[in-house]
């Protein structure tokens, strides 16, 4: 446990004119893309940041390696672990979308997306003392790249086609294809994080034991399972940040234990994902703030084979459920009901909703299937704490005629497997993004191993890949407005929540900023004597 608390074309041209009466409104706001970061219920101290003390972090997933590379950049995994030790090139601003430079001094591109040049700030240097240059960049996204380490953000490196170091500050990034929006493939994942040629050359103990980073942080020590310990580098570029001396970072997955943890005292800070634990922090006072994201948690529907490569079955679940009693059953009515495929604060939101509850019209396509010989039979295969799920699912379905639901606990050593091939009828997975680019296109375009749906749809592939190549404002307006009609359409998955990208803290934590997919910056954090 911690410690006593210290200081702390064709069909597309036709949808293209649908759309048309959506685009102006997206347009005139797509400037940047913007996601309003919740408010906090309870203010933070004010003032100058105080200098010392131990912070007490935690996290929701004990990290299997201190390899930059798996360490996934997202608030579901050990995104503040990650920005300690290896620091950041560049993140998003929460509330208005733009990109931010930190190690990176600018990162732009003169020819559309194509071809990119990244610009280090002079002088850097990792926390041995060694030159941080545009070659361990360059080193350090082929390492990503490589399939032998099995980074979860190998589809977004593959972006890149080639890179070439132009002098020890320059790196020119040249891509596949034009993606002038991708500067969120970095923002969101472990690109954003470069940890030295000679840690990524090393075996794997040296790696754990001895990571070398330009990040506010070093390694102190790690106890697997227990907590891992950081103390300040007097050598981080951004003086005189960081303000806290040590981080303990311990990982807690039990959502309860977790906001125990933290009220009892026995933390300052925890990175959150149970909107549950962000209700109980509202109204027991402590801070919390909320990322708002796009998409969300989904029942997946297999489109590849029967029964949901027929429209009409997957027509008819998504109008037969009730989100927000699933919310009710899952959540105890604390979660955000994912109405949109877009948040409201989203400039391309549009008022298309991804799913229209209809009784009478569901059991008229299950009656008609019925009648085909086709009654709708199907697995939903779901993690082990997804059991309320499930029930829900099979109650609300049981007042249905010509439909039955069984469900499958899988373990998640299975997972990789089991997503890799297809095998299930229905899944409980994730599409989550702030700007779409990159993750909306690996979540629902026909070519990407990301699309667990298997939703394959020239319209919607067109409109994706307009969205992202796309060099005008108005254009990604229009592609986004497309995709979102397709998917209401054709019902390739059912969303059920928004995820919860949250922080919660007690009210003597200062500097609390989040980024990317809910990471937290912890050279910010201070805490209030």
């Amino acid at each position: 446990m911690f410690g006593s608390r210290t200081l702390s074309t064709g069909a597309f041209a036709r949808h293209v004119l649908a759309a048309t009466g959506v685009v102006a409104v997206l347009a005139s706001s797509a400037c940047s893309v913007g996601r309003t970061e919740g408010s906090f219920a309870v203010e933070g101290p004010t003032g100058d940041p105080v200098f010392g003390g131990t912070g007490r972090m935690i996290e929701l997933a004990e990290p299997r390696s201190l390899d930059p590379a798996v360490l996934a950049n997202s608030f579901a995994n050990s995104p503040l672990l990650g920005n300690a030790l290896y620091g950041t090139l560049i993140v998003d601003n929460i509330e208005t979308g733009a990109i931010e430079y930190k190690m990176a001094e600018d990162f732009s591109s003169v020819d559309g997306g194509k071809t990119f040049t990244l610009v280090l700030r002079d002088g850097l240097r990792f926390s041995d003392g060694s030159s941080f240059t545009a070659a361990s960049v360059q080193n350090a996204w082929e390492h990503v790249k490589d399939p032998a380490i099995a980074s979860p953000d190998v589809p977004q490196a593959r972006m890149i086609d080639s890179t070439e170091v132009v002098d020890d500050r320059t790196l020119r990034v040249n891509l596949v294809e034009p993606v002038p929006k991708f500067a969120y493939a970095i923002v969101q994942t472990s690109l954003n994080w470069i940890a030295s040629p000679a840690t990524l050359a090393a075996d794997q103990a040296q790696k754990d034991s001895a990571p070398i980073g330009a990040g506010p942080y070093t390694l102190d020590s790690w106890s697997r399972q227990d907590v891992i310990r950081l103390v300040r580098n007097d050598n981080y570029y951004d003086a005189p940040r960081p303000y806290l001396d040590r981080l303990e970072i311990r990982a807690i997955p039990d959502a309860d234990q977790r906001y125990t943890t933290l009220l009892t005292g026995a933390a300052d800070l925890a990175l959150e994902g149970t909107w549950q634990n962000v209700d109980k922090a509202m109204n027991t006072g402590l801070q919390s703030s909320v990322v708002q994201l796009g998409g969300g948690t989904a029942l997946v529907l297999n489109n590849t084979k029967a029964p949901f490569d027929d429209p009409r079955a997957r027509k008819a679940l998504s109008s037969a459920l009730d989100l927000d009693m699933l919310n009710t059953a899952v959540y105890e009515g604390t979660a955000k009901v994912p109405v949109h495929l877009f948040d409201e604060t989203s400039p391309f939101h549009t008022d298309i909703p991804l799913a229209h509850r209809d009784r009478d019209e569901a059991q008229r396509l299950l009656d008609e299937l019925a009648d085909e010989g086709r009654p709708l039979e199907f697995t939903l295969s779901l993690y082990p704490n997804g059991r309320s799920l499930g029930e829900a699912v099979q109650t609300q379905l049981s007042v249905f005629d010509n439909v039955k639901v069984n469900v499958r606990t899988i373990d998640l050593a299975q997972a990789g497997r089991i997503l890799g091939q297809k095998d299930y009828d229905v899944i409980s997975s994730t599409v989550v993004f702030g700007d779409p680019e990159p993750r909306l296109w690996f979540g629902f375009h026909s070519s990407s191993n990301g699309n667990r749906s298997g939703v394959n749809d020239s319209t919607l592939d067109e409109a994706l890949d307009l969205g992202r190549t796309a060099q005008t404002d108005a254009e990604r307006a229009a592609a986004y407005g497309i995709v979102q009609q397709r998917l209401a359409e054709l019902n390739p998955v059912v969303f059920y929540t928004r995820a919860a990208p949250a922080v919660i803290a007690h009210e003597d934590v200062g500097g609390i900023e989040q980024y990317g997919m809910g990471s937290v910056l912890p050279e910010e954090l201070w805490i209030q004597d």
